[in-house]
């Protein structure tokens, strides 16, 4: 799911993609179509997806065959889609749920890209400077000693660096959360060019992965949320007794990540196998959209960042979407 609520999901025809259509209350999601030339990458053979949009374009890559495929269109209505052939990976077997997040800032062009690596570890990429031309640094190995990692999250902070001559200078910090044997697991570094020179490629400088404690294993994919205009960063991830947890990082306590919140749903619900949610401030106020996905089914809801988060929200079943649909 985008900041936009496109919806890029995995169904037994291939890859679909629908959105959320604000303005009919009765009716609240568009015509799902899918992508052309998808029908092997479908729910039984693609073990993640993650998606992206900018100004200009929305894209969709997903992992399957051991392979990271990637589509993209045109933000503008009636858009075809469009393969593209040359992978960031060319060299490597990958595996479980990719991440992208955009670089922020005064960098936001510059996306990163994040996938397990089926021997082990997270392998990283970023794009050079415009998304529109998708070239990629060299990649990035790390998180090696935690073995086999499930899925990944990332998100990006700006750090002030000083200033010279009036100008303010920022640094982007990547921050990822992983799954590996139903722990969760994090670690953080700037991006930065190495010391050879300006035109020197960009490496991600991450630290050591840390465990983060939590009750109960976790299952599906993390996310992560950065808060706007803050460096507080939220997440969730599912329990695998059924269930969301929800942990925050503020910054003035980089270091600790604290449990505010474990949303249950009602019993008999499967553990969620798959979480993608987003934020936004209107008024003040901040919400927050998520689409979980259990027991081979979509499901939408919706909370306002309060004392009590997720109290009293229920899930919103996702069923049949288009305007035909029941």
């Amino acid at each position: 799911m985008t900041e936009s609520d496109d919806i890029i999901a995995a169904v037994p025809s291939g890859l679909l993609h629908f959105k959320r259509v604000n303005d009919h209350v009765s009716k609240p999601w568009s015509e799902g179509r899918l992508l052309p030339n998808t029908a092997t990458l479908n729910d039984s053979s693609v073990s993640g997806v993650a998606a992206q949009s900018d100004n200009s374009r929305l894209w969709v890559y997903c992992v399957s065959g051991g392979k990271l495929h990637s589509f993209y269109r045109s933000t503008k209505d009636g858009s075809s889609w469009v393969k593209d052939s040359h992978s960031p990976f060319p060299k490597y077997r990958i595996s479980g749920t990719p991440a992208v997040t955009s670089s922020g800032g005064w960098d936001s062009q510059r996306w990163n890209l994040v996938v397990p690596c089926q021997s082990g570890g997270l392998l990283h990429t970023s794009t050079k400077g415009s998304s529109e031309k998708m070239l990629w640094e060299p990649i990035d190995h790390i998180a090696k000693d935690l073995g086999f990692i499930s899925s990944v999250s990332v998100a990006t902070i700006q750090r002030n660096s000083g200033s010279l001559y009036g100008y303010s200078f920022e640094k982007t910090d990547i921050v990822m959360v992983c799954v590996a044997r139903g722990r969760l697991h994090t670690a953080e570094g700037k991006l930065a060019q190495s010391p050879s020179g300006y035109s020197s490629p960009l490496k991600w400088e991450a630290q050591a992965p840390t465990r983060i404690l939590h009750p109960g294993e976790v299952t599906g994919n993390p996310m992560l949320i950065k808060k706007d205009s803050a460096n507080q960063l939220d997440l969730l991830v599912p329990s695998a007794e059924g269930g969301i947890f929800h942990f925050i990082r503020t910054a003035s306590t980089p270091d600790e990540w604290h449990m505010i919140a474990c949303i249950t749903f009602h019993q008999g619900l499967p553990a969620a196998s798959c979480l993608a949610i987003h934020s936004n401030t209107s008024y003040g106020k901040r919400k927050f959209r998520a689409v979980i996905q259990s027991g081979g089914r979509l499901y939408y809801v919706m909370t306002t960042e309060s004392a009590k988060p997720w109290s009293g929200s229920y899930l919103r079943p996702i069923v049949s979407p288009g305007p035909l649909s029941g």
